[in-house]
């Protein structure tokens, strides 16, 4: 069979390119016409993912009538990230190793492509409309997040402690490129963060803000430590479908360009820091923390007490940490604009408070 050509833009995406796609993955149809349709401002803050509308020939086996698809960023700052972090190339990756083998509910994949050389990414992916993407300033309902974190016990549990997962290579611990991401965050992060907002920061959060930032290997060697699993590493709101047909109480996990090789907690300390306004995270962290710890242990999970997950829950805030302080570096003009400036500042407010709440400078 050909190879199908990576797409480096919408037009790219004709209908020779769509059938061709799909048929190299098992459907057999002729695509007629597609057309882009923008999903939300939420979208891809690291890259570009749109929602295809998709017609056939008439007489052709049917296919999907909407699919999305993830393309590298625009911005060149932004793109360039992406693509010494790996994040692109670690998503197809994910799907090639390990979609078949999960119990989590995530997107089915119709087409993946990838020219590192080029720096040319793709990935088409299942509409799992009319699920709808969570909302991180209004965060979610009690069960909503109960739901949440259930997800990732069904992700976690399975690669507990897992062998497997130190022969898989290209599979990062804690943070792709880390050698890269410690020297940005040394070099770039950290004075970018204190000129946009050290003003706001107390004597306590700005120290623990610099000791994180100058010592980034460090504080991802303690949140990689055993106890360790697959992780998603970037478990937001952003990146969950809600509901599904008639409503029903489902979540489904997207996004995967951080999955990695770290302690579990890693997952819920990014729902509960960054998706929660911070007035529902102080009430619901607790229930939430023994709701996930309760099915890790159903789902076979041992020698490991709820204690060890209390502690290692405070310990994995500095994961949100790193998401938080590489996006509160950036400009304006990388941003996107005023959803973008939004979500910003929201993420070093929410941050800022969890390092006092959570005595994060004890770990330092």
């Amino acid at each position: 069979m050909a190879e199908i050509p990576i797409p480096s833009s919408f037009e790219d995406l004709t209908p020779e390119w769509m059938t061709a796609a799909l048929g190299q993955h098992g459907i057999d149809t002729t695509v007629t016409t597609v057309t882009p349709e923008n999903i939300s401002e939420a979208a891809g803050a690291n890259g570009v993912t749109v929602r295809l509308k998709v017609a056939y020939a008439y007489g052709s086996a049917p296919g999907p009538a909407s699919m999305i698809i993830k393309l590298p960023a625009t911005a060149p700052a932004v793109k360039q990230v992406g693509v010494r972090q790996q994040f692109y190339q670690n998503e197809i990756r994910f799907y090639d190793d390990f979609a078949d083998r999960l119990a989590v509910n995530i997107p089915r994949r119709y087409y993946s492509g990838m020219d590192e050389e080029a720096e040319l990414f793709a990935i088409l992916l299942e509409d799992m409309a009319p699920a709808v993407t969570g909302n991180d300033f209004t965060g979610c309902t009690y069960e909503e997040a109960v739901l949440a974190v259930r997800e990732m016990a069904k992700l976690h549990a399975p690669w507990w402690n897992s062998p497997e997962l130190n022969t898989i290579e290209w599979l990062p611990t804690g943070e792709p490129n880390l050698a890269f991401a410690n020297t940005r965050f040394n070099n770039e992060v950290f004075p970018g963060v204190m000129a946009n907002y050290g003003q706001t920061f107390s004597p306590t959060v700005a120290a623990v803000v610099e000791g994180f930032c100058k010592n980034l290997s460090s504080a991802i060697g303690m949140i990689s430590a055993a106890p360790y699993t697959l992780t998603h590493s970037d478990y937001r709101l952003v990146n969950l479908l809600i509901g599904g047909e008639k409503s029903s109480p489902t979540v489904t996990v997207i996004d995967w360009q951080r999955v990695a090789k770290a302690k579990g907690l890693v997952d819920i300390a990014f729902f509960t820091v960054l998706s929660l306004p911070t007035e529902r995270r102080r009430e619901w962290e607790s229930s939430l923390v023994e709701a996930y710890y309760a099915d890790l242990v159903k789902l076979g999970v041992t020698d490991y007490s709820l204690e060890q997950c209390r502690l290692d829950y405070r310990l994995c805030a500095f994961a949100p940490m790193r998401i938080t302080m590489a996006f509160g570096a950036r400009p304006d003009t990388d941003l996107g604009g005023e959803h973008g400036k939004r979500l910003q500042t929201t993420m070093i407010e929410r941050v800022s408070v969890a390092i006092e709440d959570m005595n994060l400078r004890e770990f330092l």
